[in-house]
Formats: structure tokens, sequence, C-alpha cells
């Protein structure tokens, strides 16, 4: 398998002009250069239950299984079982910051693709003011859904290529909104010796009917976190956690393991698509 934890920004509009230094997740973020404009980042955490992941084993149990995939992580769920992710990837599109009083603010030519390994990715610019929550879809537009692998876009000035193992193989099918794969332990004792694999690829076409609609700062289960106050030329994060294991606890492993969303079980993908916004939540 080709390692594909990275992430990519993807833009809008195709330019000729293919831009050779790709985004550093630990890159200085850039500086808005508007007056009246900050720009937005999403630190996008890769977690399994409140454990939060990625190519190192930093938390996890010994079982590790080397460079570029995680060790394994309990789930969660009443029978203790393990997980360990090899590919968790998704692309986000159509992202609006909401103003306070639920002005929706759409980041015009906001792409990324969320690997394993990558957390800060570049949103784009909005107007300054104070923001209560932000909203996204899992997905692609069908403009960028209907572009060839090969072509380089372009967005802030940088371009990025995109991720061909998200691509079906041809224009018509396009990408995949989300790709997961993994192992998941079968054993009672935890050892990982029977591991069963598990691969889900849901199209865009199933992905893009769901928005992420995170709820309001300041509100409800998010009573106390503080709102987003996007100064002139200034930088905000937006902290989100992206947990897999509430992802994949509509399905039973054992028995569900592998979908392509469009000709193979693909009531499992439904499931997996309908469930998507209950996987994000904001870190604080």
């Amino acid at each position: 398998m080709n390692k594909i934890f990275k992430c990519y920004l993807l833009p809008f509009a195709v330019v000729s002009l293919i831009f050779t230094n790709q985004f550093s997740a630990c890159k200085k973020p850039l500086t808005s250069t508007s007056n009246d404009s900050g720009t937005f980042y999403f630190h996008l955490h890769t977690n399994i239950g409140d454990t939060s992941i990625g190519g190192n084993t930093d938390g996890a149990d010994s079982n590790s299984t080397g460079p570029g995939m995680s060790a394994w992580y309990f789930d969660g769920d009443t029978a203790g079982r393990r997980i360990q992710l090899t590919v968790p990837q998704f692309f986000v599109y159509n992202v609006m910051a909401v103003k306070q009083g639920g002005v929706m603010i759409p980041i015009k030519n906001a792409y990324l693709l969320k690997g394993l390994d990558s957390e800060d990715y570049i949103v784009g610019r909005a107007p300054v003011g104070t923001y209560i929550g932000v909203t996204f879809n899992v997905g692609l537009d069908a403009a960028t859904n209907a572009l060839p692998p090969t072509t380089n876009f372009t967005t802030g000035g940088n371009a990025y290529p995109t991720e061909s193992t998200m691509w079906y193989g041809s224009t018509t099918l396009g990408y995949k909104g989300m790709y997961v794969a993994g192992n998941y332990d079968t054993s009672a004792t935890h050892t990982g010796v029977n591991p069963i694999p598990f691969s889900f690829s849901l199209p865009v076409s199933l992905t893009n009917n769901y928005q992420v609609p995170l709820l309001i700062r300041g509100s409800g289960n998010y009573a106390s976190f503080k709102p987003y106050f996007l100064t002139s030329g200034g930088i905000q994060y937006v902290h989100i956690l992206c947990d897999y294991g509430k992802l994949l606890s509509v399905i039973n492993l054992r028995t569900s393991n592998q979908t392509d969303g469009m000709t193979i079980n693909v009531p499992i993908a439904d499931s997996l698509a309908a469930n998507i916004p209950n996987m994000f939540r904001y870190e604080e």
C-alpha cells in the first residue's frame, strides 16, 4: 500500500503551474495582509474514543505495528475490542464559520484531505469578528469530484496534487469522500493474533448528503467553550476531534468488514455515511 498519510489542500480552479513546495503541517501559518479579515485553520485530531492517535504510538499500548501504522487502541465498546487504523482519510469542503448571531460565513475555495499523521490545515480567510461554531461537509463538490487526480489545483498561492488513492478510477465515479481501513482484534485476550481486516470506501455521492453541524460553543454540551475571536490579520485554530470509534460503532466489524459504497455491501456504506456527523466534536 502506498504511503498516503499526507495532508493536501484542494482548491477550486485548475492551474498550469505546479507549485513545488507541499504544505507542511508544522509550517508557520501565513499571515493575512487584509485589514478586515483573519485566517482560520483546522486542527483535526485522529481519535479512537478519547485517545488521539497518529503514525507514532504515543498514548497507545505496547502492541505497536511500527512506523506508518497506528498501534492497537480500545474501541470503547462493551466487549473492549481493539482497533488498528491504517488508513483514516476524508475530504472536507463547504466550510462555513458561524458568526455570533447565527450568520453563516462561507470560507471560499476551502478543500482539504485529512490523513492520519497530519493535523494542521489552512482553511481560509473570514471577516474579523466573534464566531461561535463551524460547519462543513465530508466529501467534494460535483465539479471537483469530476476532475482526475493528475490535475493540480491552486488556492491561497499554493498548489497541491490530488490524492489518487482516494479516486475510484474514473471521472464518472469520482472520489471517495471517506476511506477507512485497518484491523479489528477478535482475540478474547486482546493479543491481536487473528485480526479481521476492514476496508470502507464511501463515495462522495453518499458523504455529501450529511453536513457536520458542530454545536454552538457557549451552549449545551459546549457551554464552557469560549467563542473564536478572529482579529485583523490574525490566526484562529479550530480544534476538532475525529472519532473513528464513534463512526464504526454503528456496524459489527466481525460481520461487516468491507464496502466500496457502490456495489459491495452498500447498506454498510449508507450506515457509515449517515453516522459521519456523529464522529466530530470540538476539543476545547
